[in-house]
């Protein structure tokens, strides 16, 4: 039997007198799109900072991928992108993806394979050697999507991953996506927005207020 993606045992997070999370406990299995829905301020994103190590839990305990969170091995198999990024704006989009991947110690031949290779799937290969400065916000998402997967990562966090983008590139994203699945992947993805989760996930959990008040297909 695969071990889970993602297993949480009463994980909480309180800053000051403030509980952003409240005892999250969840199982995630492999291949599976899991979809954290609730309003802003709900613990979503300290929910998944808690998960990938950036955040330290107050209490509780969880495992990804098998391994304890902040495990350097396990870190590198998984894929970030989160909902306010600041990309290096001077960079073109080719060397955006080379520096992502020499920070996860790809180099040559494979690693200019990896960035040719996704620069088509996410539609940027055009726009290869044009400045990120110049990127619109879907395009922006885009390229966003292209560095989490540059590592061929089993885990997937994507952090309001359609915020801020008209329909048409919401639409884009979406149908990344579901490609993005369809390769096998793991993704767990927050959105404010009912019906995203509907469309996207095949598991949904929403957080209210930091607690956990729905959990199913």
């Amino acid at each position: 039997m695969s071990v889970a993606a993602i297993e949480t045992e009463a994980l909480r997070k309180v800053f000051g007198d403030h509980a952003a999370v409240k005892g999250l406990t969840l199982q995630v299995s492999q291949g599976e799109v899991f979809g954290f829905l609730g309003p802003n301020g709900a613990g979503k994103t300290t929910s998944i900072k808690m998960l990938l190590g950036l955040v330290a839990p107050t209490s509780g305990k969880a495992n990804l991928l098998g391994a304890p969170i902040g495990d350097r091995a396990t870190l590198a198999r998984i894929g970030f992108l989160p909902e306010h990024f600041r990309f290096q704006d001077w960079m073109t989009a080719s060397e955006f993806l080379v520096l992502n991947g020499e920070l996860l110690g790809m180099d040559g031949q494979a690693l200019k394979k990896r960035r040719d290779e996704l620069l088509e799937r996410v539609g940027l290969a055009p726009f290869r050697n044009k400045q990120l400065r110049t990127f619109s916000k879907g395009m922006l998402q885009r390229i966003g999507l292209a560095q989490a997967l540059l590592n061929h990562p089993a885990l997937v966090f994507l952090d309001e991953p359609t915020s801020g983008l008209d329909f048409d590139m919401t639409t884009e994203i979406h149908e990344l996506l579901k490609r993005i699945h369809m390769s096998g992947k793991t993704i767990l993805f927050t959105s404010h927005r009912p019906e995203e989760i509907k469309s996207l996930a095949t598991r949904i959990m929403v957080l209210h207020q930091g607690a956990l008040i729905f959990d199913g297909p």
